[in-house]
């Protein structure tokens, strides 16, 4: 990669401050030099004049101190005199004292060499005075006058020479630093459009990525993913970013299709399990429904054969008629819902196959409300239990027996209750009974339990909860069955029972 293309956003604005800031110093001190040098030549012009007009006052000090000393013979007038006298040879040390062509040169010369002979004749005239040489004064100040006159009127000559020249010479330098000064400022203002341009080209080519990058930002902001953030080779810091964030949301949409199939994938094992557990459920009710005791039917047959041999063909009739009924129903609904009105009319067939086996030995009676006869239920629910009491209650009591029947409403529930006057059951078998243990221990025809368990796990099948069977010995003698059945979403009624 070139330097030019490596270079970070930090360097790239130090080196516009570092440029810039150069290249207006440069600029302010050529304009600088300039105005100096051009002020110095305007100083320049007026020295010489000033010069001359220094040596004039020097001199006419000079004239008047020795005239005060020659008259009062004061020492201040004396200490005044050699004072200007040195002050007079400085400013004549620095005039031309060579040949020259030029005649402001020339001139400069013949005013050096009278002012040398004008204090050769100065100090003789102060020599004389000390010495009262009265008339030695006299003519020593009178050639003094003399070469002063002379002296003024060279200086005064190149004076004004010298003022025209360096009037013409101020004028064109003022022409001069006008021009300089007006050049110096537009090339100023030159430098400093050109500098602004390039810093506005230069944010510019490092704001405008930035810019791209923000609108890309915004959108994907917004929720759309698909947006690429553009890639500008700047070279700097601005690339860099943009290379990582386009990797950044290839990695959020990978990840967002791959949480997709996840999800979707997850959906559809949630519906095969969902599938999987109906087919188990229906499955596992076949199955318990299928376990109904078959040699109820063999012996109910046997004394339907035994009826219609020793009485006659009505009560034959009637009994056999009940027995259809009955296997009817049981092949009919095994695999359907079934109302409780239905159980009950199942119930009432089984009572009276029942009493026709046992020479109406059992009494049977219900306690109903009737306003809750259409609640749906799983078939064969009832009749096993009715079963068990009489083959684990009544059958081993002697007497009359008596099962009472009652279905009534509490709170969200319909509970149906049936009770008997049987031996009763013993706590340990009712809790193994609940427990689900005592129809895995036992077997055969006369265990304990085998059709309450059956009616126990499909009730906790169908409505998919553990309370609903309970199973006690009563005080009173006898067993009680209760089933808590869910009202399912219907409203609760209050009981009206009839007796029946």
């Amino acid at each position: 990669m070139e330097e030019s293309q490596s270079k970070s956003i930090r360097v790239k604005l130090v080196e516009i401050f570092v440029m810039v800031s150069i290249t207006v110093f440069v600029i302010v001190i050529f304009i600088y030099y300039n105005l100096n040098r051009t002020i110095r030549e305007m100083d320049t012009v007026y020295n010489s004049n000033i010069q001359f007009n220094d040596l004039s006052a020097n001199v006419s000090d000079i004239q008047n101190s020795l005239y005060q000393y020659l008259n009062t013979k004061s020492s201040d007038a004396l200490e005044d005199y050699y004072r200007y006298s040195q002050d007079y040879q400085e400013l004549l040390d620095v005039l031309n004292q060579e040949v020259s062509s030029d005649p402001a040169k020339l001139a400069e010369k013949n005013i050096y060499y009278l002012s040398q002979t004008y204090l050769e004749m100065t100090d003789e005239a102060v020599e004389r005075k000390r010495g009262r040489d009265a008339a030695g004064v006299r003519e020593a100040y009178q050639e003094t006058e003399e070469i002063y006159g002379f002296i003024q009127a060279n200086i005064n000559s190149i004076n004004t020479s010298t003022f025209v020249s360096n009037a013409r010479s101020y004028s064109n330098l003022r022409v001069i630093l006008s021009y300089t000064t007006g050049f110096s400022i537009c090339v100023l203002f030159a430098v400093i459009a050109i500098a602004v341009g390039w810093i506005i080209i230069m944010t510019r080519s490092i704001t405008k990525p930035l810019i791209e990058l923000a609108n890309a930002a915004t959108e994907i902001a917004q929720g759309n993913i698909e947006v690429d953030f553009p890639i500008v080779e700047t070279g700097d810091e601005v690339s860099v970013v943009a290379k990582a964030c386009n990797k950044m949301i290839g990695s959020i949409r990978n990840y967002i299709e791959e949480t997709k199939k996840n999800y979707e994938r997850e959906n559809e094992l949630a519906a095969n399990e969902l599938r999987m557990k109906n087919d188990l459920k229906e499955a596992q009710l076949k199955y318990l429904q299928a376990q109904i005791n078959p040699h109820f039917l063999f012996n109910s047959l046997n004394a339907g054969a035994q009826l219609a041999m020793m009485e006659g063909a009505e009560k034959a009739c009637m009994f056999i008629q009940n027995m259809a009924d009955f296997f009817r129903y049981n092949v009919r609904k095994m695999e359907k819902d079934v109302t409780l009105q239905e159980e009950l009319q199942l119930v009432d067939n089984y009572i009276y196959i029942l009493n026709v086996r046992f020479a109406g030995d059992i009494h049977y009676s219900r306690q109903i409300n009737e306003k809750l006869l259409h609640i749906s239920m799983p078939s064969m629910i009832l009749q096993p239990i009715i079963e068990n009491a009489v083959n684990h209650g009544i059958r081993e009591m002697e007497g009359e027996g008596c099962i009472h029947l009652s279905v009534f409403g509490e709170e969200d529930e319909v509970c149906i209750e049936i009770t008997d006057n049987g031996v009763g059951i013993e706590p340990e078998i009712a809790e193994k009974i609940m427990r689900g243990e005592n129809a895995h221990s036992m077997s055969g025809r006369d265990s304990e339990g085998i059709g309450l368990d059956n009616v126990i796990n499909r009730l906790r099948s169908y409505y998919g909860r553990q309370h609903v069977f309970e199973i006690k010995r009563r005080e009173t003698g006898g067993t009680s069955v209760t089933l808590y059945i869910p009202k399912e979403g219907k409203e609760r009624e209050d009981d009206e029972n009839t007796d029946l």
